[in-house]
């Protein structure tokens, strides 16, 4: 209940302890959590002074000291780096083909307990995390109301630029 309602910040400061209890060389984050805000890796990363990179995925090990990995960036291009271990890498969607567990598998784990330490076990400050140490809060979040005007235009590259310019032209936008 502590940590309820952290910001970015607080919930990077929450695995920064957890991190901090055990040996690790590579921490994966998803690239955005629920909150769409896409902070808590690079977070954690600058807070535990660990090389990062978002938006991965693809990931191939070159040696205990370095990975490979690619990622998707704007305009569906892909880059290529070499990185650091450890490190942090914010994953992006479809890097893995998920497995599923059967039955059997389910009621095996079942019944172990998962650890749930609080703020002083992870050596964090109460003050930093949950509502009262949030620094950023979401006051709404909806789906907009479709605007007005906007066209889907289909076809080829070459049909959809004369068409742009036409459209364009119609609207006074080229003189």
């Amino acid at each position: 209940p502590a940590f309820a309602g952290s910001d970015g910040r607080g919930i990077a400061a929450i695995l920064k302890g957890f991190v901090a209890k055990g040996n690790y060389d590579l921490i994966l984050t998803g690239v955005q959590a629920e909150d769409g805000a896409a902070q808590v890796g690079g977070m954690l990363a600058a807070m535990l002074d660990y090389p990062f990179a978002s938006l991965v995925n693809s990931i191939e090990i070159l040696d205990g000291k370095k990975l490979k990995i690619s990622r998707e960036i704007e305009g569906g291009n892909r880059e290529i780096s070499e990185i650091d271990l450890p490190c942090v890498l914010s994953i992006q969607t479809g890097i893995n083909e998920p497995r599923y567990v059967g039955m059997r598998g389910i009621r095996a784990v079942a019944s172990v307990p998962i650890a749930t330490p609080d703020a002083a076990e992870l050596a964090v400050d109460p003050g930093s995390v949950g509502r009262v140490g949030a620094k950023v809060t979401r006051v709404d979040y909806f789906v907009p109301a479709l605007g007005k005007g906007a066209e889907m235009l289909a076809g080829s590259r070459e049909e959809n630029i004369d068409k742009v310019l036409e459209l364009m032209a119609a609207k006074g936008g080229l003189k």
